[in-house]
């Protein structure tokens, strides 16, 4: 068979006046390789290089894409294409005729591989919590993705916090005429210049002041994360208070480990921080406390039937505190520290745990305000958890009368309304009594038969530095216009405080339904027992709550929106 035709025979594809020197070559060594074609044939068919410009230019002029060097991976046999079995690139090897071996750095195998890298077991940041009770939204996916704008908000708002609070503070023109206090951000009683809008500890932005007090002061904040309103106390910047403070975190702690289902009308804390050396307390938001609700009844007082709403619950919270296992005194009762959970609603809960101590670790002996104060404190003797009910039983007949069953202008004349409206003191509570508390109110004196008996002092002891007799002449303005006389009957003088208050001489509407004479009977009784000399003899909170005004049930549903009197 004459094959001298096929020697002369060129492929369309690679004219040879255009082939590239480097396919020559690599036509010569696949003559020298005869093994090549059984050893290929049995490998996985490769696809030859496409050149996409093949047909645009003269000839092959890439030296990589026609050097022997370059090889391709291997293809799968369902995606070989049909249309690039021949190329112009090796126009000597196709389908049937595989490509040359690949150079020997190509089949060797990878270096091994090293030992395994250790994992660092990092400690958790403190602010990083556990899944458990989280909200999806507070997932740190979701922060980082669909809330990621609210996510750099907060980082800017945390960012230039310090920055615009301190301009704030510098902007204050009684700042710059006292001088500074606590490096500005303290006025000159050490109490923190609040700026509405600013933001506290990254997370709470302060709306207004709702309360000053001794302490410090109280703000109405945002809560930016949960979108709630919150209460924040702000200590002063003062040691004392700052300690006071450190008491009150314990006592609130330990309430709320002990009542975790809050179910005893005491405030929660939420949680607490230091910001700018004042001690920060977040407390959630309640509405009006019973003496503004007091004020919006032209302080006409509120109906029977709304107090004992009132006093249950706060005898459920006080029978919670005198607990063995809690063991707290409140000793700042008033209606100040009883606030509504709800505007248009009567639920209660006790407030202000700031001067509350335990049985055993009594801190202060002046303590209790006025108006509320109990006979052993002002006698110095050691007080108990009968101290708050001493305090809720003023409270009581004060939010139906309107006005202040005891308002002593001072201590002394605390005491003389206190005897003039529940007669003498016991003789064996005077006995045990501090002398010196003693000596401010009453008189060692001897009656007629020649035994010693207690008298009521007239006069107020002098207190003045140059005294140095025992029996002082009192001034002109502390002379008695009436000689107070120990009343002989407490329970009818408290049936008379009580049917004589401002609700009656302002005319307010009858609700002979709700005040009728049983109820008004069954109330001074319960305020009497409330109101015992002797702590051993007042009655409990749990024996209150058995009372028969309180466990009588409620005869009228009370809105206290629709109408704040309750009647």
């Amino acid at each position: 068979m004459d094959h001298s035709e096929d020697k002369d025979t060129k492929l369309p594809a690679a004219p040879q006046q255009h082939q590239h020197p480097s396919a020559q070559a690599i036509t010569s060594r696949q003559q020298q390789w005869p093994q090549a074609e059984t050893r290929y044939n049995q490998q996985a068919t490769y696809i030859p290089h496409q050149n996409p410009y093949q047909q645009a230019l003269p000839g092959q002029n890439n030296v990589m894409a026609a050097s022997d060097m370059m090889n391709i991976p291997p293809y799968p046999q369902q995606r070989q294409p049909q249309s690039i079995y021949q190329t112009g690139v090796y126009p000597h090897f196709n389908a049937q005729q595989p490509y040359p071996p690949q150079p020997m750095y190509y089949q060797q195998q990878p270096p091994p591989a090293g030992p395994p890298l250790q994992q660092i077991a990092y400690p958790p940041h403190p602010f990083i919590q556990p899944n458990i009770g989280r909200l999806p939204s507070d997932r740190p996916l979701v922060k980082l993705s669909v809330s990621l704008i609210d996510t750099y908000k907060r980082i800017n708002t945390v960012y230039y916090e310090e920055r615009d609070a301190r301009r704030a503070a510098r902007s204050k023109e009684k700042g710059k005429s006292q001088g500074t206090y606590n490096n500005g951000w303290d006025d000159e009683h050490y109490d923190y210049i609040v700026t509405p809008g600013e933001m506290f500890h990254g997370r709470y932005k302060i709306k207004e002041r709702i309360g000053k007090g001794s302490f410090g002061q109280v703000v109405r904040a945002e809560d930016i994360e949960t979108k709630q309103e919150v209460a924040i106390k702000i200590i002063k910047s003062k040691k004392p208070f700052l300690m006071q403070a450190k008491t009150e975190i314990e006592l609130l702690t330990h309430l709320s480990e002990k009542d975790s289902d809050d179910q005893h009308n005491i405030v929660r804390l939420l949680t607490h921080f230091m910001y700018r050396n004042h001690q920060c307390l977040v407390f959630e938001m309640l509405s009006l406390n019973l003496y503004e609700l007091l004020k919006n009844t032209q302080f006409g007082g509120v109906s029977l039937n709304l107090i004992r709403k009132f006093a249950k619950q706060v005898l459920k919270a006080l029978s919670f505190l005198a607990r063995k296992d809690v063991d707290v005194i409140h000793c700042d009762l008033k209606p100040e520290n009883i606030l509504l959970r709800h505007p248009k609603k009567s639920g209660v809960k006790v407030i202000d745990f700031g001067s509350s101590c335990r049985s055993n670790k009594r801190m202060y002996s002046y303590i209790q305000s006025r108006f509320y104060r109990s006979p052993e404190v002002m006698l110095g003797l050691p007080y108990s958890v009968a101290i708050d009910m001493w305090s809720l039983g003023c409270i009581l007949v004060e939010m139906h009368t309107g006005e202040p069953l005891f308002s002593g202008s001072d201590q002394f004349d605390q005491m003389q309304k206190i005897v003039k409206t529940l007669g003498m003191v016991p003789s064996a509570m005077l006995d045990r009594a501090n002398e010196q508390n003693r000596q401010q109110f009453f008189d060692l004196e001897k009656s007629p038969s020649g035994k010693s008996i207690w008298k009521l002092r007239q006069t107020k002891r002098s207190t003045t530095k140059d005294s140095t007799s025992t029996s002082s002449q009192p001034k002109e303005d502390d002379a008695p216009k009436t000689l107070i006389v120990p009343s002989s009957d407490p329970v009818a003088s408290l049936s008379e405080v009580v049917q004589s208050g401002p609700r009656q001489k302002k005319k307010f509407p009858p609700v002979d339904t709700l005040n009728s004479p049983q109820n008004y009977a069954l109330f001074v009784d319960l305020v009497h027992k409330m109101l015992a000399y002797e702590p051993s003899e007042r009655i409990t909170p749990l024996e209150a709550l058995d009372h028969p005004f309180i466990a009588e049930q409620a005869m009228v549903p009370v809105s206290v929106a629709q109408n704040p009197a309750g009647g």
